[in-house]
């Protein structure tokens, strides 16, 4: 029975030892906070066994003292349950409940009690707070979200406290063996599977981080590209703006000479009013140009209406195209809305604008159009301009990141790629369409948006 016992134990002392290395491997290559519970777990579990190991045999009151080394396998338990669970099982009051219990059962070791009354508070204690911290984990978990290798954890977990509860019955009767078998059978079904756990836990951390990070830089390239296109449109907003400061110069010094004349009164009406109008224009712009260039998130999510959407766009970029002679159409905008972000809108029609202008600036026939058209409860709106479509070649590769045909200086390439990406965001879409005679992209956006994609809009 002895050789029995110890050859047992020494397997189980030689397997905790060995998933305690590759702990601290894993460990050593990853150096997250993660693989250092798991380190210490099976370092505590080592000790553990070897506790055992060295005490099986000896006196009632050495295996007692030995039952102080299981406060280090609970906590670490404690710690891996969090890690699994992703949630706290941990209270203030545990080790408070351990410390008295361990009072309880010192008190009756020096009363003369027997052995089986002096260890079953304290075993009881331990096994019984493990169990609810591994149903308090268990709790949290669903089966369409959670692996098999977890449930396969916590039923290692219930086993190993469940064993530690009957520890002071074992140990005085005939059935340690068996025990020591099961102790063995439940460090291999850690051993089977808490390492493919943390592997697992580890590579949706790194995922989230991955994402958080392709957001945030996504994020960037948006800011940088929108900062880009403004750039690109600051001819037009000095036109914009200095054309109606020489409108109100010029109106002042004409209404100060009409002051005088007491017989020119609807001149000077008429001419105040061009002044409210010009001043009124300018405001627009700046207003504008302060949406444009202030953060997406701070802007509210709501119905569009088209025309309202690219009369905001034109109001600092219109008078550019006019100045070049390009002649701008509009078919049926006033008629339809969208739901969305009306920066990140703004940012995809003066791309696709600027990216027109560029295309036709040294044609002799200059135009851009923009109609919308309904199709399946979705709207398409087309740019067109008169230009004669875009290479195969370049088509293809048109909506890929840091792509640009442009001069250096002139585009970032950014544009169109993150441009359809907001349309992607709003529930859309943005292509360029290769079957038509002059060069047009088309704008799809849901015409609706039901209450769970409006709020992952604002989230």
């Amino acid at each position: 029975m002895k050789e029995s016992n110890d050859l047992i134990l020494l397997v189980s002392l030689l397997m905790t030892l060995l998933m305690a290395t590759v702990s601290y491997l894993n460990f050593k290559r990853n150096k997250s906070l993660e693989f250092s519970h798991l380190l210490e777990f099976w370092t505590a579990l080592f000790v553990q066994v070897l506790t055992m190991f060295i005490c099986i045999n000896q006196t009632e009151q050495i295996i007692v003292l030995s039952m102080v080394g299981w406060v280090w396998p609970f906590r670490s338990m404690q710690l891996v349950l969090e890690d699994v669970s992703g949630q706290s099982v941990s209270h203030w009051w545990t080790y408070w409940i351990v410390g008295l219990a361990a009072f309880v059962s010192i008190s009756l070791g020096g009363y003369g009690f027997s052995f089986l009354a002096v260890t079953l508070p304290f075993s009881l204690t331990i096994g019984g707070l493990g169990l609810l911290m591994t149903y308090e984990a268990y709790k949290t978990s669903h089966f369409k979200e959670d692996s098999l290798l977890k449930f396969v954890l916590y039923f290692c977990s219930v086993l190993y406290f469940l064993k530690l509860m009957s520890f002071p019955f074992w140990i005085v009767s005939k059935f340690s063996e068996y025990v020591l078998v099961l102790e063995t059978m439940i460090m291999v079904g850690f051993a089977g599977t808490i390492v493919s756990v943390y592997m697992e836990i580890m590579n949706k951390k790194h995922v989230f981080e991955l994402d958080s990070i392709i957001k945030e830089r996504n994020q960037k390239l948006l800011s940088q590209s929108k900062y880009s296109e403004l750039g690109m449109m600051s001819a037009g907003i000095a036109h914009e703006i200095n054309n109606p400061l020489a409108v109100i110069q010029a109106r002042t010094t004409q209404l100060l000479r009409i002051y005088r004349d007491s017989s020119r009164a609807q001149d000077l009406g008429d001419g105040l009013q061009q002044i409210l109008y010009t001043s009124e224009r300018i405001a627009r712009t700046i207003q504008g140009v302060r949406e444009f260039v202030h953060q997406d998130e701070q802007c509210p999510m709501k119905e569009i209406n088209l025309k309202v959407l690219v009369d905001d766009v034109l109001a600092f970029c219109g008078q550019r195209l006019k100045n070049h002679g390009v002649n701008l159409r509009f078919y049926g905008l006033e008629n339809y809305s969208v739901y969305g972000n009306k920066i990140q809108l703004e940012q995809i029609i003066l791309n696709l604008l600027n990216n027109s202008f560029d295309a036709i600036e040294f044609l002799a026939d200059k135009w851009i159009e923009i109609s919308v058209h309904e199709k399946n409860n979705r709207l398409q709106i087309l740019v067109k301009d008169s230009g004669h479509g875009i290479p195969e070649e370049v088509a293809t590769r048109i909506m890929e990141p840091f792509f640009t045909t442009k001069n250096l200086g002139k585009g970032t390439g950014l544009g169109l790629s993150l441009a359809r990406g907001i349309a992607e965001k709003h529930g859309g879409n943005l292509c360029y369409l290769k079957n038509k005679a002059h060069t047009t992209f088309m704008l799809e956006l849901p015409k609706n948006m039901d209450q769970e994609g409006r709020s992952s809009l604002v989230h």
